[in-house]
């Protein structure tokens, strides 16, 4: 950047830099990432943090998103589509856990909205205006529980939700054979007891209020945002199979300094 004389950048990073840390998981919480990408995302904004601390102009939007879904994505959001889609899905435990979300559109209309805010220096007030280094956390609100989210699911594919649900003891019961499996081979099988645990018992809530503060409202919320990914998904996106993009083998990296 320096060399090409860009003196502003966008950096998308992600609320995984929290990690174990306790909530609130607000922008001055502690980081405490538990995961090779998490730690990764810390380390790309401290190399951000010190280039601006260069002066000259240099500027640094960050933004921690959490789980990000929508049209065209295959990943979490996808897969619960799919697995309602197919009369597969079934309901462990009461499923009140917070489980954030973002909704893609939302972020790309955040990050216009905070691109057009002026920059200030370092003591600047986000209200008005921004640092050269700024972090904003990404999440949609209000909240929707695990079980929200999927009723919503079943609303927008004209299914009606479970009218049962079975303990979540009976579900890790019954993903012990999956365990094993996943223990000897590896595979990574779309059932085990991580996955449940992680649906219908872990917490994964995270806060936006610095965002709000800042005069932002999102402009889709968070069940038609849903609503619009199951549509695609009843259109074209349930026969469409994911691209994944690798850097080539033949790329090398130097670092320098």
């Amino acid at each position: 950047m320096d060399q090409l004389g860009v003196r502003d950048i966008t950096f998308y990073s992600t609320v995984a830099t929290y990690g174990d840390a306790p909530e609130p998981h607000h922008e001055e919480a502690p980081t405490k990432p538990n995961s090779p990408y998490g730690g990764s995302k810390l380390k790309g904004e401290e190399v951000l943090k010190a280039w601006t601390d260069q002066g000259d102009g240099r500027r640094a939007l960050v933004i921690r998103p959490t789980v990000t879904f929508g049209v065209r994505n295959f990943a979490n959001m996808y897969s619960l589509i799919r697995q309602v889609a197919s009369g597969k899905y079934l309901e462990f435990g009461p499923g009140e856990n917070i489980k954030s979300l973002s909704y893609v559109e939302n972020i790309v209309d955040a990050t216009l909205f905070l691109l057009e805010k002026p920059v200030g220096d370092a003591s600047a007030d986000s209200k008005s205006e921004l640092k050269p280094f700024e972090i904003f956390n990404y999440i949609d609100k209000p909240d929707l529980t695990s079980k929200q989210i999927s009723h919503a699911v079943f609303r927008s594919l004209g299914k009606k939700p479970p009218g049962f649900v079975l303990p979540l003891w009976v579900g890790l019961v019954l993903a012990i054979p999956f365990d094993i499996v996943i223990a000897l081979t590896g595979k990574n099988l779309p059932i085990s007891s991580a996955r449940l645990k992680k649906l219908f018992h872990t917490q994964t809530k995270f806060e936006a209020d610095k965002l709000a503060a800042a005069g932002y409202t999102p402009r889709v919320p968070l069940t038609e945002g849903i609503d619009r990914m199951v549509k695609w998904y009843q259109a074209s996106g349930g026969t469409q199979t994911a691209e994944w993009h690798q850097p080539p083998k033949d790329v090398v990296i130097v670092a320098e300094g």
